[in-house]
């Protein structure tokens, strides 16, 4: 009991200091150059924030490579207790294109724009069955900090039916 107690001050601890990390969001920025030798992302659209159900300003982008596209991405400006536990970033490669480092480079392409708004770390979150996440976190150097059981109420624990995030954190 007294380890669990500990884990959760822990957790709330580190929620406080992600929550303390400055960020500058004035305006959705440029997008347009966001490619390097293999892929493009393209923006699909972005969502302001919503302070009601605390979230964040987004980015959603296609990761396109020749015009197609064969994944997404998505980048959240901010930091709250929600995405301590959802991260900043989310991704998916099809079937057919993974295992090419897409996802890495996709992630890597986002640099800019985490910089403009003054982000110097972000958290990426993902499955503890999900391993090829986990492999992208690694390449990325991001460090990882924990596998946290989700809020009952937080939206990935009622959209992906699972109780655990492993939480990474990447320093840019």
């Amino acid at each position: 009991m007294e380890n669990c107690k500990n884990i959760e001050l822990e957790i709330i601890e580190e929620i406080e200091y992600y929550n303390s990390l400055p960020i500058m969001f004035n305006n959705f920025v440029d997008t347009s150059n966001l490619s390097n030798n293999e892929i493009e992302l393209k923006l699909v659209k972005t969502d302001e924030a919503d302070f009601v159900k605390k979230w964040v300003p987004g980015y959603y982008f296609d990761i396109c490579k020749n015009d197609e596209k064969i994944g997404f991405l998505n980048l959240r400006i901010g930091y709250t207790e929600g995405l301590y536990y959802g991260g900043q970033i989310g991704y998916e490669i099809s079937s057919e294109y993974r295992g090419n480092g897409y996802a890495v480079d996709a992630c890597r392409l986002l640099i800019p724009v985490m910089k403009a708004h003054n982000m110097e770390k972000v958290l990426i979150t993902n499955a503890p069955d999900n391993t090829a996440s986990q492999r992208v976190c690694e390449k990325l150097g991001a460090k990882f900090i924990r596998t946290a059981k989700l809020p009952i109420g937080h939206d990935l624990y009622n959209t992906d039916l699972r109780e655990y995030s492993n939480i990474f954190e990447w320093t840019l």
